[in-house]
């Protein structure tokens, strides 16, 4: 065969691949566009385009600068600095009370505005009932935090803030890790980013992204392969019988653990600590054999806020510990109606605002003593 002939048909070929390709990928494009699950599946692909950065050994957080889109509709805004809400001034400026909330996508404001959050009614109740007094409320929740996570994001980022209370929403995503047998403390298990974070790590340490991992940014179609390995890894796991899987009660003692050591940092610091059990609306909107995809539902609805209750014993256990030793802690549980619910745990607007509420009422007494020194006083047989 002649030369040219040979080019023209290599041409052909060349011509035919780039726009079988191309249709191939306005194809996936427009199926990701009108299915929000496999948009998501596709996001998680790309190592690029999922917005959140590793941190230290065992860590993730938000990209700064960055929107995080929800289905129905909503999204958050991170700022300059990371997290959600306006930035705040470093070193903090003298007369300011800083307020830090740790907590996940609970306290973060999962499906709702940034201005319909606890840190943005806080905010604003704060104003209302003090209108004198320079306020700051720092919220360093994020999605799919369990305690580990809070721990290590107010070591990185919370505590170089200089609070002066924190906040502490907590006890949803550590049932998810009610999952794993012989936990470790910590777990990469626990991370639900660990796969995308491994990839970042290695290659921030390579000075970074490969050519691989740039194309599957750019084109879903690169992203198939990933999530196709995805898939199959899931179709080729054994089912479990639903009455064998016994939830490990490992992860309740790390959680309880890790809440320790966040109020041991703030005992050191003088820093006056508040443990909040988030609201859940299990017991009044789901049948108690109701079962969920989501990572933090374990078995069914009552075995999930069966253990839930657990994780608000343990916290409770935490603050008895903490008061018997004279620290500053107090513990705040919440109960909220029915409408104030997104689903089991994440609230409207109108129920972040409640939270902030009740948050307001037990600020007060640290706002107003401005931490001088406490009276003498014995509670419970021991003089604080």
């Amino acid at each position: 065969m002649a030369p040219k002939a040979i080019l023209i048909r290599l041409t052909a070929v060349a011509l035919g691949l780039v726009l079988g390709g191309l249709v191939g990928e306005i194809s996936v494009r427009v199926y990701a566009s009108f299915h929000e699950h496999t948009r998501r599946v596709l996001l998680h692909a790309d190592p690029l385009a999922v917005l959140i950065s590793a941190h230290g050994e065992f860590g993730y957080r938000p990209r700064p600068n960055s929107v995080f889109r929800y289905g129905n509709g909503t999204s958050a805004t991170t700022n300059s600095m990371g997290y959600r809400g306006p930035v705040v001034r470093t070193p903090k400026p003298s007369g300011t009370f800083r307020i830090i909330l740790l907590g996940e996508s609970t306290t973060h404001g999962w499906g709702v505005m940034d201005d319909e959050t606890i840190d943005a009614h806080l905010r604003s109740r704060l104003r209302e009932r003090y209108p004198d007094r320079s306020v700051d409320v720092v919220n360093l929740a994020f999605d799919g935090y369990d305690s580990r996570q809070l721990l290590e994001r107010y070591r990185s980022d919370g505590m170089r803030l200089e609070p002066d209370l924190i906040i502490v929403n907590a006890g949803i995503n550590d049932v998810r890790n009610t999952r794993f047998k012989d936990l470790a403390d910590p777990d990469p298990r626990t991370l639900i980013w660990e796969g995308v974070l491994q990839r970042l790590r290695k290659e921030q340490a390579r000075g970074g992204p490969e050519v691989w991992t740039r194309m599957k940014h750019y084109s879903y179609l690169a992203r198939l392969l990933a999530v196709a390995r995805q898939y199959l890894t899931v179709s080729h796991r054994p089912n479990t019988p639903r009455e064998q899987l016994t939830p490990n009660l490992e992860a309740a003692d790390i959680f309880e653990r890790n809440l320790n050591r966040i109020a041991a940092l703030a005992s050191q610091a003088n820093i006056p600590v508040i443990f909040s059990t988030p609201p859940s609306s299990l017991s009044f909107r789901y049948k108690p054999d109701a079962t969920s995809t989501i990572s933090y539902w374990v078995v069914d609805a009552a075995t999930t806020q069966h253990l839930r209750d657990e994780l608000a014993s343990r916290m409770q256990r935490v603050v008895a510990n903490e008061r018997s030793q004279c620290h500053q802690v107090a513990y705040i549980p919440h109960r909220l109606s029915a409408e104030m619910f997104l689903d089991d745990a994440h609230l409207t607007s109108s129920g972040n605002r409640q939270m902030a509420l009740d948050f307001v009422d037990a600020i007060a007494p640290y706002m107003e003593a401005r931490f001088r020194p406490p009276r003498l006083k014995v509670e419970h047989g021991v003089s604080c």
